[in-house]
């Protein structure tokens, strides 16, 4: 019997499923539903650090009724005596729990270790591979303001080629009829055919209908030399200067977080009247929500 669906990408959601996503979330803002799946749990496997994709799913979990077992990095596990991830998946997996959340690194097999199990798995963040649900509230948040996504101009500024969120935004914003423009240091760009490419930020936010900056991934550059932070900010950095004198009246400012403060984004433009970072984090509860429901349903 071949396992439930996994979302551990986008190429397999319609565009139709996309959207039915997206109005029982924002419902869900307006309307609890039963906790459905009481007495049940969700294996939340964090291997790596996380604030907000961890506790919104488990906030989630919390509002379906099913119980998060939760695994927060090594500490405290059988990891610090040597178990392997795949080992520590495969355990989890045998206490039957509905469905198992994982986010890990590059190098951990997530397909195909998703393919042995008999419950669906969510990526709730694969090295810089995808992050699904972060792409999926992003454009939820962005559907809130605009309500059709087709034809809207969306410019992700920053860490590029590093950045799971692009990389499932891509898959996304195309089916969702979206523009997508990129800014940033060369080295943090990648050639993506249908992309709009500016070297000026400023060129950037005056074409774009929404902003996205990008946490700087320090921890995934190893030896690869990146321009003076102080240079960074002055090229690429949103600051209230830019914001206010280049980005139009309704266009809006977002940040999957966390924000490298005097880096990507100045602190003073969170307090512009277009900022929805918090937004963001609101709607990855109830998206969350949304995309958990609806698996265990069977409606996608």
């Amino acid at each position: 019997m071949p396992a439930p669906k996994s979302i551990l990408d986008l190429k397999s959601l319609s565009r139709e499923q996309i959207q039915i996503l997206f109005s029982r979330a924002q419902a869900l803002h307006l309307q609890p539903e039963p906790t459905n799946f009481a007495g049940q749990t969700a294996a939340l496997l964090f291997f790596e650090a996380s604030t907000r994709t961890r506790f919104s799913f488990e906030s989630a979990c919390h509002r379906t009724g099913l119980g998060p077992l939760v695994l927060d990095g090594a500490k405290g596990t059988s990891l610090e005596k040597g178990e392997t991830l795949e080992d520590t998946v495969l355990n989890m997996a045998a206490m039957n729990p509905s469905v198992m959340i994982i986010r890990s690194g590059k190098d951990f097999p997530l397909p195909q270790i998703a393919e042995r199990l008999q419950m669906p798995v969510i990526n709730a963040g694969w090295g810089a591979y995808g992050h699904p649900t972060q792409a999926l509230l992003d454009a939820l948040t962005l559907k809130q303001e605009f309500n059709d996504l087709d034809k809207l101009k969306v410019l992700f500024v920053g860490d590029i080629r590093h950045s799971r969120v692009v990389a499932s935004h891509f898959e996304l914003l195309e089916k969702l009829g979206a523009e997508v423009g990129l800014s940033g240091p060369e080295e943090f760009l990648i050639d993506r055919p249908g992309t709009h490419l500016f070297k000026r930020l400023e060129e950037g936010l005056e074409w774009c209908d929404a902003v996205m900056a990008l946490r700087v991934q320090f921890e995934r550059h190893g030896s690869q030399p990146m321009m003076n932070k102080d240079e960074y900010r002055a090229q690429f950095g949103l600051t209230r200067h830019k914001v206010t004198h280049h980005l139009r009246p309704k266009g809006v400012i977002l940040h999957p977080g966390p924000i490298n403060y005097g880096i990507e984004m100045d602190q003073e433009v969170l307090t512009d009247s277009r900022n929805r970072v918090l937004r963001q984090v609101s709607n990855g509860v109830v998206l969350r929500e949304a995309l958990i429901r609806s698996l265990l349903e069977g409606r996608l």
